[in-house]
């Protein structure tokens, strides 16, 4: 009986460490390292820290068309995109499609409550959270209503700025735009 016990908590634990293990590489929350303007009409380059390596935007997502969706936990448009997104996410990634969320948030412990909103909703793409104040959306021009959604193509062209709460279908068709 003990014997059996020990197996089941082994593999209790060994499953929700892999569960863990499993969303982290899928998505993660991270912070903002560094911001790089880039020229009109390109995509904004910035780094994040995942791990002990460094990360930047435009080597992960090379080659890719790229949904960057700026928004903030406090935001009802943002929060009623996000299961939108999560499907889309998903559907689209075997054709190259990458989404990436960037919080403005700019709460004193804005990285631990995009996390938690993040797990309590599974996203499932990354996350970086923004400087406070913030850079990334400051890159983009300004913003100046969330969510704001840019679609980026292959070659790192911002080819559609969408301002305001979208449906799945306006955004796939955004998307499509770009491929």
């Amino acid at each position: 009986m003990y014997r059996f016990i020990l197996g089941i908590a082994s593999a209790l634990l060994l499953t929700s460490t892999f569960a863990a293990s499993t969303v982290a590489q899928v998505g993660g929350v991270f912070g903002v390292e560094s911001v790089t303007k880039t020229t009109s009409g390109r995509a904004v380059d910035f780094t994040w820290k995942d791990g002990s390596s460094t990360k930047s935007f435009s080597a992960v997502t090379k080659g890719k068309v790229v949904l960057l969706n700026i928004w903030a936990t406090w935001c009802g448009p943002c929060k009623r995109e996000i299961p939108d997104l999560i499907a889309l996410s998903q559907e689209m990634a075997p054709r190259g499609v990458m989404f990436v969320g960037v919080s403005v948030d700019q709460h004193e412990k804005r990285l631990m409550m995009v996390k938690n909103y993040v797990e309590k909703v599974g996203v499932t793409y990354i996350n970086i959270v923004d400087d406070n104040p913030p850079k990334i959306a400051e890159a983009y021009g300004g913003i100046r209503a969330i969510p704001t959604t840019m679609i980026i193509d292959r070659n790192g062209n911002v080819v559609e700025r969408l301002v305001g709460m979208r449906s799945k279908a306006e955004f796939k068709a955004a998307i499509e735009r770009a491929l």
